[in-house]
């Protein structure tokens, strides 16, 4: 399957433009849309349980940009059997179970996709499906599956209905054993959610799960976040790029990080930061993260 660069992409080009310089904050009427399952995580060290919290990449999203006062909205989908209070109110499947990961930090490999954890999905909840999305247009909408969840039909209706998308790319390119969960990669373009990628704004990438993408052939079509931990982050476009410096951190419990960056980054487009200094509070949000297990508190 093969995309070519369209007026998409000087579109793209012309967002990251603006977004490159300082703004007003957006009026308190601007919503950013979060689409992503609740899960319950479980930290496993040497077989045995050592944290269970809240997890998805929705939850650390929303609990960033919930707590930075910016209006949003979020999908969830979870079973009866989820235990978790939570901001947002997820739909209840009654004949599903809520997504479970457990993370084994004993059992990395080099190599692995997760190098300082193994991830396996014990159980999965019901995708999130076009029908469950709000109708009202957002500004910002984020794409943040973490089990599956997101179809690609989802993503091309949330893609309708936002002025600007930002996809993690861990949604679209997760697959997961059939025998025991344990989550793979695979690459981009082999996947169906490829050529829906001139139509979106950013891709959010981490180091280890950018290898799996062409970088210098996907950013012709959109703006390509990656971040590295300790070395904070690189944004990229069709006709640059940027480093962003990182905050140093005492890492207890690396889960989040990520979501916590994304959530700091659109967070911070939101109430008028330039794409830099957007990028900076992403990177202070995932280092704050990485020093809490579980769900962090800010």
């Amino acid at each position: 399957m093969t995309c070519e660069p369209s007026t998409i992409t000087s579109t793209s080009r012309q967002w990251l433009h603006q977004q490159q310089q300082p703004t007003k904050p957006h009026s308190s009427q601007t919503r950013v849309l979060i689409v992503g399952n609740y899960c319950h995580d479980v930290l496993m060290q040497k077989d045995t349980v050592k944290a269970e919290s809240l997890g998805g990449a929705a939850s650390f999203i929303s609990n960033v940009v919930n707590g930075m006062s910016v209006s949003c909205n979020l999908v969830s989908k979870v079973g009866e059997d989820f235990k978790y209070p939570v901001d947002f109110t997820p739909i209840v499947i009654p004949t599903s179970k809520t997504t479970v990961f457990h993370a084994y930090f004993d059992l990395a490999i080099h190599g692995n996709c997760h190098q300082d954890r193994v991830l396996k999905r014990v159980s999965a909840c019901d995708p999130i499906r076009p029908s469950d999305l709000p109708d009202a247009r957002s500004k910002f909408g984020m794409a943040v599956g973490v089990g599956g969840e997101i179809l690609p039909e989802t993503l091309e209706r949330m893609i309708e209905t936002c002025d600007a998308v930002f996809v993690d790319i861990q949604a679209l390119i997760r697959v997961f054993d059939s025998v025991d969960g344990t989550v793979k990669l695979v690459k981009l373009e082999e996947t169906e959610f490829y050529s829906l990628l001139p139509r979106i704004e950013v891709l959010k990438a981490s180091s280890e799960e950018a290898v799996f993408m062409d970088v210098e052939e996907v950013r012709k079509w959109c703006c390509v976040v990656v971040t590295n931990g300790k070395e904070g982050c690189k944004v990229y476009w069709k006709d640059g790029e940027l480093g962003i410096p990182p905050f140093l951190a005492n890492q207890k419990d690396p889960t989040g990080a990520g979501d916590s960056f994304l959530g700091g980054f659109v967070a911070g487009l939101v109430q008028g930061l330039a794409v830099p200094d957007a990028a900076l509070l992403g990177n202070l949000f995932g280092s704050l993260t990485v020093e809490q297990i579980g769900l962090p508190k800010f």
